[in-house]
């Protein structure tokens, strides 16, 4: 049992390593493409392995329930089982669908579009002061865990142990082994069981370096792309204030002439 459910979690690990790697690739191509500045799939990986750590634990909470009401003949052991599941099933549910749902975070590309949509046309300084403040903002955002400039093995390295995505996994591995390896000394017989497990730590420790060597070149990649936007925002504000506080042509004859009408209508 205990070496099925170190297996178990093991798999659900190199769901999240799989999710991990997939979606930094998947993010780049995109990106490539022109059609997205901003990641969205990478930072929610953990959809995807939450899911599968969901099928496993349904699937041995479902095996515990059947032993403890037929084998054991305890049903309200059984049931507070059955009610557990289906807490963890709501939770998932919610976690994965806040996720889904959450709207984009605002983004350089997002504040310069605005600012091209406006531009030429008198902005009223409220909306300048708050579009400088969501720059800021922006700024503040992507200063916070900034990536690594490079791409070689000390940085890879680095990445991985900065992220619990990329070193649980390894983690899971070395669990494993560890599981397998007690199970064969109790049990002579089953080496092939301890070669499984050596595999399982090699692919996981290939999959981690082969994630953040992903996740850095994507993180680089938007970097520099919101780079260059930003240096467009930074250029629309200008152009934007200087239009905001030039004169309109003929508003001080308008006004004038506006207030005679009002005089000789009154008198």
């Amino acid at each position: 049992m205990i070496p099925a459910a170190a297996f178990g979690l093991w798999l659900v690990a190199l769901s999240l390593q799989l999710a991990d790697l997939g979606t930094a690739r998947f993010d780049a191509r995109l990106l490539a493409r022109g059609t997205r500045t901003v990641v969205r799939l990478h930072p929610v990986a953990w959809v995807i392995p939450l899911a599968a750590f969901v099928v496993v634990g349904l699937g041995l909470g479902l095996d515990w329930e059947a032993r403890l009401l037929f084998d054991d003949h305890e049903p309200l052991a059984a049931v507070a089982v059955a009610i557990i599941m289906l807490v963890g099933l709501v939770a998932a549910w919610l976690a994965i669908t806040v996720a889904a749902t959450r709207p984009a975070a605002d983004s350089y590309r997002a504040l310069r579009d605005e600012l091209i949509d406006v531009a030429g046309t008198r902005v009223q300084q409220d909306r300048l002061d708050e579009m400088r403040a969501r720059l800021v903002a922006i700024d503040d955002d992507g200063a916070r865990t900034p990536p690594p400039r490079t791409a070689s093995t000390a940085a890879v390295i680095l990445w991985v142990f900065q992220r619990p995505q990329r070193v649980l996994p390894v983690l899971a591995a070395v669990l494993l082994l560890v599981v397998v390896s007690i199970s064969v000394a109790e049990n002579p017989g089953r080496e092939a069981t301890l070669a499984v497990a050596i595999s399982a730590l090699v692919v996981s420790t290939v999959l981690a370096i082969a994630g953040a060597r992903a996740s850095l070149v994507l993180l680089n990649a938007v970097r520099d792309t919101q780079i260059e936007y930003r240096a467009e925002v930074a250029h629309l504000l200008a152009e934007a204030e200087k239009t905001s506080k030039k004169p309109v042509a003929g508003l001080g004859e308008r006004v004038s002439r506006a207030l005679q009408i009002l005089r000789e209508q009154q008198g």
